[in-house]
């Protein structure tokens, strides 16, 4: 299956359950509410990584940007490997892909944060779909420069924050054991991009 249309059949998912209703009753995090928020944020992190590498002239972004792609790009691999859902489910073959949304990030700021709640994540320290969206927007409308790269590393930096959230708190409440596996194993390469960006922020003058 397109990896592309796997995401895009789980956010349409979500459109149809919403989240954490399952949550509350298992005392565990989902796996649904999982799939959704870690490949939400893992589009969003590839989208800009991918604008990053074609209009940075920093060396170092490039190889990061470079880097980041590879890492979304297995990572989503793994989470369709590990996935449960049945033939027919949105995002699978024969399911509703895309029946219910008309863009990657049309699902409700609101319910996204709610979601995040799960996770350990504030309402306030989730960003929305319509500011994913809209910093997606900004990152492909910005011309090459000083500024571009400091603003990647700046939401490239909050992005892994979210992610490591989602990541960790799932390795450690998530039902299903698969799943578990797979978001245990993405947590070193994150903490690795944190403390890269964070030095790479160090080094550049604050984003415009």
């Amino acid at each position: 299956m397109d990896r592309r249309s796997f995401t895009f059949g789980l956010l349409t998912a979500t459109t149809l359950g919403g989240f954490g209703t399952r949550a509350a009753a298992q005392g565990a995090i989902p796996a649904m509410e999982y799939m959704v928020l870690a490949s939400k944020g893992g589009m969003f992190l590839e989208e800009t990584a991918r604008s990053a590498f074609e209009k940075t002239q920093d060396p170092a972004v490039k190889r990061f940007a470079r880097a980041e792609v590879v890492e979304q790009v297995n990572l989503s691999d793994k989470l369709a490997a590990n996935s449960r859902m049945p033939a027919g489910a949105p995002g699978t073959p024969g399911g509703l892909v895309g029946a219910a949304v008309a863009a990657p990030f049309a699902i409700a700021g609101t319910a996204a944060a709610a979601a995040g709640t799960l996770f350990g994540l504030a309402p306030d320290q989730m960003t929305s779909d319509a500011q994913k969206a809209a910093i997606v927007s900004q990152i492909r409308a910005m011309p090459p420069g000083p500024a571009f790269d400091a603003t990647f590393v700046q939401i490239q930096l909050q992005g892994h924050q979210e992610a490591y959230a989602i990541h960790s708190g799932y390795a450690q409440n998530g039902d299903d054991p698969a799943l578990r596996r797979v978001a245990r194993g993405a947590l070193p390469l994150l903490r690795l991009h944190i403390s890269q960006l964070t030095r790479m922020q160090r080094t550049m003058a604050p984003a415009g």
